[in-house]
């Protein structure tokens, strides 16, 4: 609460190089294109919706930032935005609220704060699957998958059998896209799926020769084709819901995953906790992980080619 200042603002000099450095961020993410072939699917994919926005937000954006402009937007979020407060740790609860509130004191806070929204915000859909080509200095194609999940997320009754289904399909080691796509058929360098379970998409990235670009395509929406029909081994199923009930499990053992995990919940207004989570994943079937690949639409590819010559 207590910022390096002068003439009742940020400092010039401090706002310059930060903006400097956020700016070279932005455009240093071309250099991994594992990361950038999943955000260019992103923004595209999600364009003119707030998930489209880039946690670095863009350039030009960036290049415009005055010391002026964000001191205020500061002194906004000071006044406005929610606070939540995590502790984790054997002191006497009453004793950490005590000291924690003590130290927040000087917050200037308004009367009105902002609500959080909780809703799923702009789940667009369109007839067909928009082809999204760029061509860079590359000697491996990336191709990556976006897929609307039918507002299915965080939020919903079937989200369990949404996470074994991802899990099983490319989330894993052991996963279809991973043995088969990569594996077996050796089409990919690397294939897997993510669940962004806020927001209800699922992506699929993986990195191709370019002449492979139709065959690793077919292929991966082959495997979810299998799925949708049901063709899951038992060692499938439960090895996706073991690796799941593990990692739940082994957050309870990590104080920045505990964090984080009850940021999400607070962020999407839920109390669940992750207990509650690992007997909702013992209870899914084959028969409801089919059912959740069927809700899946895809909706954007985006392939990152190499440039001619």
């Amino acid at each position: 609460l207590r910022p390096a200042t002068e003439n009742g603002g940020f400092k010039k000099e401090y706002v310059e190089g930060e903006r400097s450095n956020l700016v070279d961020r932005i455009q240093a993410q071309v250099n991994e294109k594992r990361s950038y072939s999943l955000l260019r699917l992103t923004q595209e994919m999600c364009a003119g919706e707030p998930y489209g926005v880039d946690r670095l937000g863009d350039e030009k954006s960036a290049a415009a930032i005055t010391a002026e402009g964000l001191w205020e937007r500061y002194q906004t979020l000071l006044a406005h935005a929610p606070v939540e407060l995590y502790y984790c740790g054997s002191a006497d609860a009453d004793r950490v609220a005590a000291a924690l509130t003590a130290a927040l004191d000087g917050l200037p806070r308004a009367g009105e704060l902002e609500e959080p929204d909780h809703s799923v915000q702009g789940n667009a859909t369109q007839d067909q699957p928009r082809l999204v080509t760029e061509s860079l200095d590359v000697t491996q194609g990336k191709l990556a998958l976006g897929f609307r999940t039918g507002g299915a997320c965080v939020w919903e009754e079937d989200y369990s059998a949404l996470l074994v289904f991802n899990a099983l399909y490319g989330g894993t080691p052991t996963s279809k896209l991973f043995l088969n796509v990569r594996e077996k058929l050796s089409l990919c360098y690397f294939a897997s799926s993510m669940l962004e379970k806020f927001k209800g998409v699922m992506v699929v990235s993986s990195g191709i020769e370019f002449g492979n670009y139709e065959k690793a395509k077919a292929e991966i929406l082959a495997q979810l084709e299998a799925v949708r029909r049901g063709e899951i081994e038992d060692w499938e199923l439960e090895g996706a819901r073991r690796t799941l009930i593990g990692g739940h499990r082994s957050t309870l053992d990590d104080q920045s995953r505990l964090e984080e995990f009850w940021l999400g919940q607070t962020a999407a207004g839920l109390d669940t906790g992750i207990e509650e989570l690992v007997e909702g994943l013992k209870a899914v079937t084959r028969e409801q992980v089919a059912a959740a690949a069927q809700k899946l639409e895809l909706d954007t590819v985006y392939f990152l080619n190499g440039r001619e010559g």
